[in-house]
């Protein structure tokens, strides 16, 4: 998520800086639910040296039993609000947070590298190698994160692959206007072919390689 999720995540929490050493972009937001429960939300901010405007990824979310002041592991005691939004005042406020969430597409590899940090474990691994390969195969392409999800482009001429990361498995995805050779065991169309691959699942880099040059020589998604 880019910067405009900010002021929609500052209308739902009392946002405050990360004083712990080991989270320099860290930041930590506090609110009260309309049921009278209290959240925390842990969010870092990523920036690159040509793309002023932060990435916003959100690292944790939790929640207990709500009181004026609570005392956090992390932050110590915590004063919130005495009042409690209604329900309805609630749902306005996720409804302003979900769209600023909706229209965030963020152009740039900063947006990228903070998605895959965002990864847990073995898909943030799979999401890493597979940016790298991307990387050697074309050292200029453009990275964007649309629609959730990182896309890989060759500049003036389109989309041809991107990530997408799931609950037991991640889909390296080509976007290409012609099917490749072989053809990736998923997909139902040349814009849709892919990979799927679960934990345990080896990758075979050599084969992906081939895949990314053969999508990028066709690209199947314009900008």
């Amino acid at each position: 998520m880019g910067a405009d999720a900010i002021p929609a995540l500052l209308g739902l929490f009392r946002v405050e800086q990360d004083t712990r050493d080991d989270h320099p972009n860290g930041w930590v937001g506090f609110a009260r639910h309309w049921r009278g429960d209290t959240l925390r939300l842990d969010f870092d901010l990523f920036s690159g040296h040509e793309e002023p405007d932060p990435i916003l990824v959100v690292t944790a979310i939790a929640g207990r039993a709500g009181k004026k002041t609570i005392v956090d592991e992390d932050f110590g005691e915590v004063d919130l609000s005495a009042q409690v939004p209604t329900a309805e005042e609630w749902e306005e406020r996720q409804k302003r947070y979900q769209a600023a969430r909706r229209d965030d597409d963020t152009d740039g590899p900063t947006a990228v590298k903070a998605y895959i940090a965002a990864l847990p474990g073995w898909k943030r691994e799979v999401a890493a190698r597979f940016d790298g390969i991307i990387q050697q195969e074309l050292p200029d392409v453009r990275r964007a994160v649309k629609w959730h999800q990182p896309f890989f482009g060759v500049e003036d001429q389109g989309w041809f692959a991107s990530f997408s990361a799931f609950s037991k498995h991640v889909k390296l995805s080509f976007v290409s206007e012609s099917y490749l050779e072989p053809e990736p065991p998923s997909g139902t169309a040349p814009e849709r072919q892919a990979l799927d691959l679960e934990e345990t699942d080896a990758l075979d880099e050599e084969q992906v390689a081939s895949w990314i040059r053969q999508a990028a020589d066709d690209p199947g998604m314009d900008w």
